[in-house]
């Protein structure tokens, strides 16, 4: 098969190949952020499985058969690059979305096929996303498009099932209607599951009033809640609350009580929180956490386990979003002068490793040449350069080129000006 490919092709997509790795990294990099940031706020699951470059002989029997010549074939095949998410339910592939349209910066949507309601002969159901890298902070770029396949746990369980058997085969009628009869079962499968979901979404019934002396039920927890924070709690932190509980042996309405009304605790564990991660408890949260420092043999210890779960949870952030920030960073300094000659600046790497600070009035992004030049070479392990970075970034439209008293130049003059 490889004697069929042009020569020109293939040479074209090994001096590519990297660039194309390099692309598909930094966008499942920020797809991995976005999706552990959107299970976090709303509960929406879902999971990258799989993302490759297009293999060489596939992609150039895909340009054939929509005649494209060697020059087009890198920018219009639509899976050049391919990621695939696997998510829980149907109801979670709207918000997923939603979420690769508004809040992956680096993706432009083409356009959306939802092979669900309409699913091929076979039986493939699937949400298919055309786009394409749009990165404004590198316009020379070429445009490359990416196709990210969306599944339930069921449609990747049919795919998986069907693919080593039909994939790319002419199929007898006999076996296409056993295909799409296993695709109808699954897809029961995913309303059941989906129905299991919306019952967990939804508040949970209430009790219609409760005693101190009560022994703990769900109904009758999510009427102390709604009574103490003035809202309905959500299933999902009901159902870890009642486990914490039961495992601390915390058994009737009045202990329960008593622990949200330890303001002692409260006080110490948003201390803890705002700490680490800027922000206190939220509702949701002491309710668990009031039950979770009982688990411990003592309210120390269990202080101290909470804030170890505060801390590792948002560690995993920070390590994520590091990692897409940085992703903007060139392998080599010799590769991140040419960036810089070239007229890009990777603001937001150069933000996480310190070489950006906030103006202190306004809040702009202020990138000083003694400062940023400092943390790249300290970043490539201060290697000799044959150039000056410091005069490199001096030379950068738009740097500020004042004093370090924490102003930007604007704030700097309008201050002279009050002087």
């Amino acid at each position: 098969m490889r004697k069929s490919i042009p020569k020109e092709f293939l040479e074209q997509y090994e001096a590519k190949r990297v660039f194309f790795g390099e692309a598909l990294e930094r966008i499942t990099s920020l797809l991995k952020l976005r999706l552990g940031q959107l299970a976090a706020r709303k509960g929406v699951r879902g999971r990258i499985t799989d993302a490759r470059v297009k293999r060489p002989a596939r992609l150039w029997k895909e340009s054939q058969k929509a005649e494209l010549s060697v020059s087009e074939v890198f920018t219009h095949i639509d899976d050049l690059l391919g990621i695939r998410i696997v998510c829980n339910n149907i109801s979670d592939i709207d918000p997923l979305i939603e979420m690769i349209r508004t809040q992956v910066s680096i993706l432009k949507v083409l356009d959306i096929k939802d092979m669900i309601l309409s699913p091929s002969e076979a039986g493939y159901r699937a949400t298919h996303i055309r786009t394409v890298l749009d990165d404004l902070n590198e316009p020379d770029t070429i445009p490359i498009r990416c196709e990210i396949q969306m599944r339930t746990l069921a449609q990747d369980a049919w795919a998986r099932l069907s693919r080593a058997d039909l994939y790319g085969k002419d199929v007898p009628p006999s076996i296409q209607k056993l295909s799409q009869a296993l695709s109808t079962q699954l897809s029961a499968i995913d309303e059941i599951a989906q129905l299991i979901r919306d019952e967990l979404n939804q508040c949970p019934h209430v009790a219609d009033n409760i005693e101190d002396s009560d022994y703990i039920s769900p109904q009758r927890l999510a009427l102390l809640y709604k009574h103490k924070f003035g809202e309905e709690v959500y299933e999902w932190t009901l159902i870890d609350w009642v486990q914490i509980l039961e495992e601390a042996e915390v058994e009737k309405i009045g202990d329960v009580r008593a622990l949200l009304d330890d303001m002692d605790v409260k006080k110490g564990l948003d201390k803890l929180a705002i700490r680490i991660r800027g922000f206190p408890l939220e509702d949701a949260e002491w309710a668990v956490f009031s039950a979770f420092v009982t688990t411990e043999v003592s309210t120390a210890k269990g202080i101290k386990a909470v804030r170890k779960r505060i801390q590792d949870e948002w560690d995993e952030i920070v390590s994520t979003a590091r990692r897409e920030a940085l992703s903007e960073m060139p392998d080599t300094s010799d590769e991140f002068i040419q960036m810089l000659q070239s007229g890009h600046v990777p603001t937001e790497a150069l933000s996480e490793l310190g070489g950006i600070q906030s103006c202190y009035r306004c809040g702009a992004d202020i990138l000083r040449p003694e400062q940023a030049a400092e943390v790249v070479l300290d970043y490539y392990g201060n290697p000799d350069l044959d150039v000056d970075l410091e005069r490199l970034f001096g030379d950068m439209p738009g740097v500020e080129s004042v004093d370090f008293s924490g102003a930007c130049t604007y704030c700097g003059n309008q201050m002279s000006k009050d002087d």
